[in-house]
């Protein structure tokens, strides 16, 4: 079993990513998934996120291998809020070639998404200790 890291949403983070890809692909067995929020400032449309997301592969050296939609408003997120980036995700899934992997969100919205979505990821979001 691998490990899961999350680099951030931009190329800053990837940067510390780059110091272990010739690991990676010497190892040649990695999954890298750009997490997509269609309401990020960064990523409101579909072709704003493939930017960002080539930005990423640039800055760190991989390329990505699927998509996770993690579209999300925080705690004001329904299941209405994720069902409406459908058509983002599958148009983002089509310009970038890569197929969604899941879709995710908290557990109690994530519920209520079964049998809606494919691919349900349902997480427990943890205490924000600070503001």
């Amino acid at each position: 079993m691998g490990f899961l890291t999350d680099i951030g949403g931009d190329d800053r983070g990837a940067y510390a990513l780059g110091r272990y890809v010739p690991g990676i692909l010497e190892e040649n067995n990695y999954r890298m998934a750009f997490v997509a929020n269609c309401y990020r400032p960064l990523t409101r449309t579909p072709e704003e996120a493939l930017e960002v997301m080539r930005e990423i592969e640039a800055a760190c050296g991989l390329e990505f291998t699927d998509i996770i939609n993690n579209t999300n408003l925080a705690s004001e997120t329904t299941p209405e809020t994720v069902l409406a980036s459908r058509d983002y995700i599958a148009k983002l899934s089509s310009l970038s070639g890569l197929p969604v992997f899941a879709t995710s969100a908290e557990t109690d919205v994530a519920a209520r998404l079964e049998g809606k979505l494919p691919d349900i990821l349902p997480l427990q979001l943890q205490e924000k200790y600070f503001d």
